[in-house]
C-alpha cells in the first residue's frame, strides 16, 4: 500500500500558510500525519458502497462478513453472480445490493476502466463514478482522496470538512464561500482537508 506523509513544518504545510495564514491554527498539531491509500480501486469502491451512512465500525463488520462470504477474495464476477439472501445475510440493505452489482457489472462490461486513470483529471474520474448507481459525488471525491491520493481535492459535501472548516474560521460558512477559501490552498486541497478532519475530531 502507498503512503502520503506530511509535516507541518514541510514545504507543502509552509507554503499553504502563506496562501492562507488562517490554516497556521490548523497545523500546529498533529505535527505529522499519514494517509495510506487504497491500492485496489475496485475494493475501495465496495467498500464505500458498504459504508454508505454507517458508522465506520459497523461498516466494517459488514464488509469484513462479504470478504468472508467470498473466501477472502472479493471480485467482480463473484459479486455480480451472488444471491441476494447470501448478500442479506451479511447485513447489507436491498439497495446496496442493488449498488454493489451495478458496480460489478459495469467492471465486467468494460465501462468502469481504471487502466489509464493516473492521466484521467479529478473531474473526468468523478464523471466516470457517477455514472454508476449509489456511487454520487461525494463517494467519488472520498476516492480521490483515498485510493488514489490526488493532492487537489476539497468535499464541500462532507460534514467533518464543512464543520472543521467553519470551526477554524469562527463563523458560519456558505457552501460556495467555503469553495472559494479552498481555492487558496490550490494545488494542495488535499492536505488542508486530511488535516481539517482531524481539527474538527478534536474537542
Amino acid at each position: 500500500m502507498r503512503k502520503l506523509c506530511y509535516r507541518n513544518d514541510g514545504v507543502v504545510i509552509k507554503q499553504l500558510v502563506l496562501q492562507d495564514p488562517l490554516l497556521e491554527e490548523l497545523f500546529k498539531e498533529p505535527s505529522e500525519i499519514t494517509i495510506t491509500l487504497t491500492d485496489d480501486y475496485f475494493l475501495s469502491i465496495v467498500s464505500a458502497i458498504v459504508g454508505q451512512q454507517l458508522s465506520g465500525k459497523v461498516a466494517e463488520v459488514i464488509y469484513s462478513r462479504v470478504n468472508t462470504l467470498f473466501e477472502e477474495n472479493i471480485t467482480a464476477s463473484k459479486l455480480a453472480n451472488a444471491s441476494f439472501d447470501d448478500l442479506r445475510a451479511c447485513g447489507l440493505s436491498g439497495r446496496k445490493i442493488e449498488y454493489l452489482q451495478s458496480l460489478a457489472n459495469h467492471m465486467i462490461k468494460g465501462e468502469l476502466d481504471f487502466s489509464h486513470i493516473d492521466e484521467m483529471s479529478n473531474q473526468d474520474i468523478i464523471n466516470m463514478l457517477v455514472k454508476i448507481k449509489g456511487i454520487g459525488p461525494w463517494t467519488a471525491e472520498m476516492f480521490l482522496l483515498f485510493s488514489i491520493g490526488r493532492e487537489n481535492v476539497f468535499s464541500v459535501l462532507d460534514l467533518g470538512l464543512r464543520n472543521g472548516l467553519m470551526k477554524l474560521y469562527k463563523q458560519e460558512l456558505a457552501p460556495e464561500k467555503m469553495l472559494e477559501i479552498s481555492e487558496k490552498w490550490h494545488p494542495y486541497k488535499s492536505v488542508v482537508s486530511h488535516y481539517l478532519w482531524r481539527y474538527n475530531a478534536k474537542k
